[in-house]
């Protein structure tokens, strides 16, 4: 706590007495040695501040990945942590450095829960399988993204594509309602709400009922469809992560250039092409200048937010 400039929690905690409590009957006062009690509020400050310190103490200037001038080792949300390396060996030697480190500290790896997922395919000649402690897997779901060994992010897709046909057909009920009067997959998804919401119509040819068109839906709600919403989201965050220092971490990996040869082929698709294509759909070719003037880049998301594409 001294490390990080905090001196005031440990005189907090110094001489504190304890009393537990049964019913109605108070036991004697005792002390506390280590840790804090169950559902005190300093107890997930205490474990984030250690956890960092421990994490803290691994960075060095050989492991991780390399970003431009950067080196990423870790990347953590709360307890969940990622252990990045250019290796799977540089990964385990990371991985083993955090345990010893974090046992210093009270700290346990579930072993359980912890995952080893290559992205590519290790040197063969390097055989460390005997090595590995924890199980290595083809698919892992971190903070709720499917991540894939392949890289392949279609099944992320159709994973959170079937999540939301699921909720759209728990709540069913609830689209039928008549107090609810009133675009390739995910338009598709959105006009088969919209089309629940608004009802079928009568055919005036037939005059059967039969359910709406696109074209009808879209003139009758005078919406722009989610993926402009979608796009306006990822442009309002482009702006965000460029307006930043060129030394930020975050806007390095943006601007980042691989090193080394790539694969034969068709070269993937990057973010920031994605982001190009987004901004050639709303008339704007040299976004660079445009970025750096909020006012500017504003009407720029909006425009996109409010597109709506035939």
């Amino acid at each position: 706590m001294e490390e990080f400039g905090i001196p005031l929690t440990k005189m907090c905690m110094e001489g504190t007495k304890y009393q537990a409590r049964v019913d109605n009957l108070l036991s004697d006062t005792f002390t506390v040695e280590t840790g804090l009690k169950q559902g005190d509020a300093l107890s997930p400050l205490l474990f984030n501040l250690a956890l960092e310190k421990k994490v803290r103490m691994m960075q060095n200037a050989e492991s991780g990945v390399a970003v431009n001038e950067h080196r990423v080792q870790i990347l953590g949300f709360a307890d969940d942590l990622n252990i990045l390396g250019e290796s799977l060996e540089d990964a385990l030697n990371q991985t083993v450095a955090l345990e010893n480190a974090a046992a210093k500290v009270g700290l346990q790896i579930n072993v359980e829960k912890t995952k080893i997922l290559e992205i590519l395919d290790s040197d063969p000649s390097q055989d460390i399988s005997e090595s590995i402690a924890f199980e290595k897997v083809e698919e892992f779901q971190y903070l709720g993204a499917l991540l894939y060994t392949k890289n392949d992010w279609s099944r992320e897709i159709s994973a959170r594509i079937a999540k939301a046909e699921r909720a759209f057909f728990a709540l069913s009920k609830f689209f039928k309602s008549k107090a609810l009067v009133t675009k390739r997959r995910l338009r598709t998804f959105e006009n088969k709400i919209w089309r629940k919401i608004c009802g079928p119509v009568r055919d005036a040819g037939t005059n059967d009922w039969r359910r709406k068109f696109n074209k009808e839906l879209q003139e009758e709600l005078g919406l722009a469809p989610v993926t402009s919403y979608i796009k306006g989201q990822r442009l309002q965050w482009f702006g965000h992560i460029m307006r930043r220092s060129e030394e930020e971490t975050i806007r390095a990996v943006i601007e980042w250039q691989p090193e080394g040869k790539r694969p034969r082929g068709r070269p993937r698709k990057r973010w920031l092409d994605i982001i190009e294509e987004d901004l050639k759909t709303v008339g704007v070719e040299e976004w660079k200048e445009i970025i750096q003037d909020r006012e500017k880049w504003r009407d720029t998301v909006l425009a996109a937010k409010t597109l709506i594409e035939l």
